[in-house]
């Protein structure tokens, strides 16, 4: 692949040079999450260079704004993905190289002066991030669970995700009338990958049990993302007889820009240790329900801020659909305290400076050990 150098634009330290290395092929919340991060540092002045894996969607999302290099990142066993990418550092362009999630960590060797930087969005196992010299992660308890595994605090830090302000040009790519939805509906929009541990079949469930219309209102669902798990929610949909009701939008790019259509944002996930699309519905205004998983939990105060169900309970969640639903006054009292947290907490300025700080705190400390 062919790199496009950036330049550095201003900052008022030197710039950081990093290497930012993720092994994903497809899109989901981890990889918004660097996509967002890589050109946030670079909208700072700090000279960022990507490594995907070959063919990976996040090339065509990157391509001609960062410097992208590919490589195959086949598996946990691809030797030469390991010696190409120690091979790359060994040139000194770059002082730090930061990994993204389990794979892209375990491939990445880095050389004596090369300072490894890892990623931790989840529980994962953490004998494949051991070799690193610092750890960023996304929540609390995710840093309090590495540092009760023998992690040393002073190299393990909680960095809050962010949501950009949209780019210029980010327009609406769905509407009401381009999806079949009447303008007079009360619709509900889902976010993200489609797979099972997202619960989506949950909120099919719950969509089935709920009225068809609240206060003359038809009850719709817009779910945007795709996946391999796409196929069964559309059998379901059909199965449950709601699959008039039910709009599968497949992923588009700037999917944030479409959520104002909706009336409430709902997560029905199994497992998540954020949750990004919660801070996405904030940051457009609308209310949300969740999932009470750690990301959940984090992010939402219950009843103040947002609504959480319990997790796999269907039943539960239409208990919670149904209470916000049929209460106006709710949906926008949440939606109003929403956007107010997610405005006081969750900028691109205050991540940008912690990240930053904490590269500069990692050259300091040094490598964790001689290599």
């Amino acid at each position: 692949m062919t790199i496009v150098e950036s330049r550095p634009a201003s900052a008022a330290d030197a710039p950081i040079r990093s290497l930012q290395v993720i092994a994903s092929p497809g899109l989901g919340g981890a990889e918004i999450a660097y996509q967002r991060t890589v050109e946030a540092l670079t909208r700072a002045g700090h000279a960022t260079t990507c490594i995907l894996r070959r063919n990976a969607r996040l090339g065509e999302v990157l391509a001609n704004r960062m410097p992208l290099r590919s490589e195959p990142l086949r598996s946990y066993w691809d030797l030469g993905s390991v010696l190409r990418i120690r091979a790359l550092l060994k040139t000194g362009q770059w002082p730090i190289v930061q990994t993204w999630a389990t794979r892209a960590t375990w491939l990445t060797r880095a050389p004596r002066g090369v300072l490894h930087i890892a990623r931790i969005g989840g529980f994962y196992r953490l004998s494949r991030f051991r070799h690193a010299d610092g750890w960023i992660v996304n929540t609390p308890s995710l840093r309090a669970w590495l540092l009760d595994e023998g992690f040393p605090a002073e190299r393990v830090i909680h960095i809050d995700n962010f949501v950009p302000d949209l780019p210029a040009g980010a327009a609406q790519t769905l509407t009401r009338a381009s999806l079949g939805i009447g303008d007079d509906a009360l619709l509900l929009v889902g976010s993200g990958r489609l797979t099972e541990a997202k619960g989506f079949h949950d909120l099919l469930a719950a969509l089935a049990a709920l009225p068809a219309a609240y206060d003359g209102r038809p009850l719709h669902l817009l779910l945007l993302g795709d996946g391999p798990y796409r196929p069964h929610l559309e059998q379901l949909a059909a199965q449950l007889g709601i699959a008039a009701r039910v709009h599968f939008a497949g992923w588009i790019e700037h999917a944030v820009a479409t959520l104002p259509i909706g009336d409430l944002f709902v997560l029905p996930s199994h497992k998540e240790a954020l949750g990004n699309v919660i801070l996405e519905a904030w940051s457009r205004g609308l209310p949300a329900v969740s999932t009470a998983t750690a990301g959940g939990q984090y992010l939402i105060r219950d009843g103040a801020n947002g609504l959480l169900a319990p997790i796999a309970d269907a039943s539960a969640l239409a208990n919670v659909l149904d209470r916000v639903l049929g209460d106006p006054a709710l949906r926008t009292k949440l939606a109003r305290e929403g956007h107010e947290y997610f405005r006081s907490r969750f900028s691109e300025r205050s991540t940008v400076a912690a990240y930053e700080d904490f590269y500069r705190r990692i050259i300091t400390l040094g490598p964790q050990r001689r290599r």
